[in-house]
């Protein structure tokens, strides 16, 4: 493997399908690359925020709240819009009753 992995960072937002919490994370994508492999294909590797690597947090995400493993895992930005979302109060909307068009040839 090559002594210099480059390296990425990536944000991901996540939402708790069992308790409802969301949570942002970031973390380091290290890039492997084998030089005596000829193909040139690369292995990657994720380390958290506390600099442990980890498998990825795409598949084994759990909830730091509840412990929940029914995590879902979201664009960078949507967990904040979520959490917004649910504490800002709602604007009233106001419903219209919507009734069939007629058309000119049909007469009931």
């Amino acid at each position: 493997m090559t002594p210099e992995p480059r390296s990425v960072p990536e944000t991901f937002a996540f939402a708790c399908g069992d308790c409802g919490h969301t949570w942002e994370a970031t973390f380091q994508v290290m890039f492997f690359t084998d030089p005596l492999d000829a193909s040139g294909l690369t292995t990657q590797e994720y380390v958290d925020e506390a600099g442990k690597a980890i498998r990825s947090p795409l598949a084994d995400a759990v909830c730091p709240k509840c412990g929940g493993r029914k995590v879902h895992v979201l664009e960078a930005g949507r967990a904040e819009r979520a959490r917004r979302a649910e504490h800002e109060p709602r604007t009233p909307h106001e419903h219209h009753f919507h009734l069939p068009h007629r058309s000119p040839e049909r007469s009931e």
